[in-house]
């Protein structure tokens, strides 16, 4: 499966607007809030695993005997987690990670912050 930046960026603004401090979010409930209303439960759990080996999520996994998708229960946005948060939250800004990210014809994750960190500084002007 493709790794799909714009999904990874709407579950991570969706977990922030839907999470609640100490409680735990089922990730089948993401489903509910994301636009995109045709998407697998195969494919979000896919993007989830990627967040939490990335560090941006912490979750437990469930994976089921009967071949259904693994389900995350997930714990809180890490710190970076945030700061991809804070670095993609604007369009405009998460159209440029994605314009240089694309440019240098691969990335990690973590790039991505690394890349939005600095277009945001040019922004302001450090």
């Amino acid at each position: 499966m493709k790794r799909d930046l714009d999904l990874i960026r709407e579950i991570m603004l969706v977990l922030e607007d839907k999470m609640e401090y100490g409680k735990n979010f089922q990730s089948t409930h993401l489903i509910e809030f994301m636009q995109d209303k045709t998407l697998s439960v195969e494919k979000l759990a896919y993007h989830l695993g990627l967040l939490v080996e990335s560090d941006f999520l912490k979750a437990k996994e469930y994976k089921y005997l009967r071949g259904e998708p693994t389900d995350y229960l997930i714990n809180t946005i890490t710190s970076q987690g945030q700061d991809f948060i804070d670095t993609i939250r604007q369009d405009t800004t998460w159209n440029k990670i994605k314009e240089k990210a694309s440019s240098i014809g691969g990335f990690t994750l973590p790039l991505l912050v690394d890349i939005g960190t600095e277009y945001l500084k040019k922004q302001i002007g450090i």
